[in-house]
Parts: C-alpha cells; sequence; structure tokens
C-alpha cells in the first residue's frame, strides 16, 4: 500500500493540533508560545528563531517534532529575559526568511508564532498530551472503502500496533543503512558519507571546495560548517560534533525505533492472525486482525533494550534477545557514547494505542475526511496504513 498516494497531497491534508496537559500562567521562567506552521519543520523553525533572537537551540523547547508537509499547531518555550515581540510572522522563500503580517496557512511556507502566557519549565520532549488530527484521505476508491471501515472496526475494538512511524526516519537511506551503526563501530567517515549521501552526490569527496561548491544550496548552515571544517583539517570524528545534538540522537533514535519496531512485528507474527504492510526501505510492518488477550495487550509496555526494565514475557525476551544479536549489538555498547550522545539507551513504550474521538467528518466520491486524537508518542500515519491496507 502506498500511502503517499492518499495523504500529504497537499499541507492542509494533514492538519495536527499539540495538545498540552497543563494551562499557561501570567508569568514565570518561560514565555509559552503557539506556533503554527506550514511546510516546514518544527528544527527548521527553532534553528531560525534561534539566529534571529541570538540564543541557542536548546533554549527553545518543544514536545514534539511536527510533520513538515502539513499545517501543524504546538506549543514552545523561550525565556523570559530574551526579548521578543507577542507575535511574529516569517514567510521562506527561496530559503530566504521574510517579515510577514499574517500568513496563508497550507498555500505559503512559514510560520506565525503568539504568546500564550508563561511557565516555570522549559518544554521538553513528551510533555504533551497527544494530539489532534484532521486528515483527509485521497484517492480512495469503492473497493478500499470497504477495506477502510472493516479495519476501522478492528481498531475501535482491539486498538492498532504501536510502531514508530516515517519521520523517525529521516536519517536512514536504505535497509540496513544505518548511520548510527556505522559510528558504533567506529567508522565515522562512513557515517558522515551516508549522511550526506541524502543531501546529494559524493563524487568530490574528499576535496572539501568541489564538495562543498556540489551540495552548497542543499545545505543547512552547521553542515556548511562541518564540510568548511573538514577542509581545514578537522578530523571526521571532531567534524561530526559540528552537528547539532538533536541531530546526533536521532541516528541512535532511528535505530532504536527500528528495533523496537522489530519486537513488535515478531511478537505479533508469533501470536496473533495478522497482515504484513509495506513500510519505507522495503521493510514490513505486521498488523493484528484478531486478538485474544487484549487486556494483556493493551497495558503491555516494551522496553527498548531490556537492560534496565525487565521483560516477563518469555516470547518478547526471547525475541529482544535474537534481534539485538542479529546486529552484533555487544553489552559494552548500552548506554555507550558515541560522537558526543549516549547511545542504547532503555526506556518502556506502550505496545498499542486506541485512537480517541474518531469520527468521519466529511466525505466525496474519492475522498474521507477523518479526524481524532492521539496519544503523545503514537504516529496518524501508522493508523492510517493500518486502515487502508
Amino acid at each position: 500500500m502506498d500511502l503517499e498516494k492518499h495523504i500529504k497531497q497537499k499541507p492542509s491534508d494533514f492538519v495536527v493540533e499539540e495538545v498540552i496537559p497543563f494551562s499557561p500562567r501570567k508569568d514565570g521562567q518561560f514565555q509559552l508560545f503557539l506556533l503554527k506552521k506550514s511546510s516546514l519543520s518544527t528544527l527548521q523553525v527553532v534553528r531560525f528563531l534561534s539566529k534571529l533572537l541570538k540564543i541557542k537551540p536548546s533554549d527553545i523547547g518543544f514536545a514534539g517534532l511536527k510533520d513538515r508537509f502539513a499545517v501543524t499547531t504546538q506549543y514552545i518555550t523561550v525565556p523570559s529575559d530574551v526579548n521578543i515581540p507577542d507575535k511574529l510572522c516569517f514567510i521562506n522563500k527561496g530559503g530566504k526568511w521574510l517579515k510577514a503580517e499574517s500568513i496563508d496557512f497550507g498555500r505559503e511556507q512559514g510560520f506565525c508564532m503568539e504568546r500564550v502566557g508563561f511557565t516555570d519549565q522549559k518544554l521538553q520532549l513528551g510533555d504533551n498530551s497527544g494530539n489532534r488530527f484532521v486528515i483527509k484521505i485521497r484517492n480512495i476508491h469503492k473497493e478500499q472503502r470497504k477495506i477502510f471501515y472493516h479495519n476501522l472496526e478492528i481498531v475501535k475494538k482491539y486498538g492498532c500496533a504501536n510502531y514508530f512511524g516515517e519521520q523517525r526516519f529521516g536519517s536512514v537511506k536504505g535497509r540496513n543503512d544505518f548511520i548510527f551503526l556505522y559510528l558504533l563501530k567506529g567508522d565515522v567517515e562512513k557515517a558522515l558519507k551516508t549522511y550526506f549521501s541524502i543531501k546529494g552526490s559524493l563524487k568530490h569527496w574528499g576535496n572539501w571546495e568541489l564538495f562543498y561548491r556540489d551540495l552548497r544550496g542543499n545545505l543547512e548552515d552547521y553542515e556548511k560548517d562541518l564540510i568548511l571544517g573538514l577542509k581545514r583539517g578537522l578530523s571526521f570524528e571532531k567534524a561530526i560534533r559540528i552537528l547539532p545534538k538533536n541531530v546526533r540522537l536521532m541516528f541512535n533514535f532511528a535505530f532504536q525505533s527500528f528495533l523496537w519496531n522489530e519486537y513488535l512485528r515478531r511478537y505479533i507474527e508469533s501470536k496473533y492472525p495478522f497482515k504484513r504492510v509495506n513500510f519505507i526501505h522495503s521493510w514490513k510492518l505486521s498488523f493484528y486482525i484478531e486478538v485474544y488477550d487484549i487486556e494483556y495487550l493493551k497495558n503491555l509496555e516494551i522496553p527498548y533494550t531490556g537492560r534496565e526494565y525487565s521483560v516477563n514475557d518469555k516470547l518478547f525476551k526471547e525475541i529482544i534477545r535474537e534481534i539485538i544479536d542479529k546486529f552484533g549489538i555487544k553489552e559494552k555498547d548500552f548506554g555507550k557514547e558515541v560522537a558526543g550522545i549516549k547511545v542504547l539507551t532503555d526506556g518502556l513504550r506502550k505496545a498499542v494505542f486506541f485512537p480517541q474521538d474518531f469520527k468521519i467528518v466529511g466525505k466525496t466520491k474519492d475522498s474521507i475526511t477523518v479526524s481524532f486524537f492521539l496519544p503523545a508518542g503514537s504516529y496518524a500515519t501508522i493508523l492510517l496504513r493500518n486502515l487502508l491496507s
């Protein structure tokens, strides 16, 4: 199933509104802004604001990374001692940021942010309670509508497997081409080559002046700094640390998310009747079509590594061990520092999620518009893959 032909034909087809579990205060250590953006990633806005306000990107807090090709609303925090207007709007045209009075969201690439109050805590990843979605599903023919409604009844009864969505894997070029694994093995040059291969040709790799010229129009400022650092004679080990910490962390998150998805896929295939669905990079996801122990499954939490959080389910314990061994991960690798970040750390994630307030809010001959709420960390694109397959 090719999800891309059904969603995000226009940014306005995919609308996301973040929900936070607290109310703004009248004063506090951090200014709280409501940020609405279109055709921009959260990190693109954060990097621009850090330059505009002359603060570090890490000074700007946010609870989640929102889709780029969408119209999204989320909260961000900025320290209270930073001088910033109550409302700020910018349009991005050809890489140039232009101040604006307002933005035609869904048509223009840009953002508006408006102060809604204060808080004493900087927003951190995961601080939101979830997200509301309004999504237009296009090119949905008669037979696929039947599939959609049939699958919807299954999801209402048994929930949906809580896989990480494609947004988590932007740094992965091929099925097993994880930048993280090259870093773990100490091959930093190969890691950087893989990273920049996503940007363009590697023909002039090593001739940094020509390489910079080839990719210049497709580079973030920190990527330009990295290449210029190599030109000045920086080692690969030092150069990679020029990448922002959140970018380096994504290398680790992408690999750990892949492992976690594999744990859940194997578990479902071992226990339940299932359907197998195409994912990115020729990967597969499996969704159950019937569950005989739903009370157990809906409360099941799966660890990332099983080191800090013990695994009581014997089947899961065996699956985790087999997959970790398959990728050559050793005991010494867990919690190791790689490229300035701590990697392969443990955590827990729910095996399934249940969409709340799911409604059909619009229909045409070849489209269905749906609205629903998902808890923090669950992906609308995963739910749609399940419903449309």
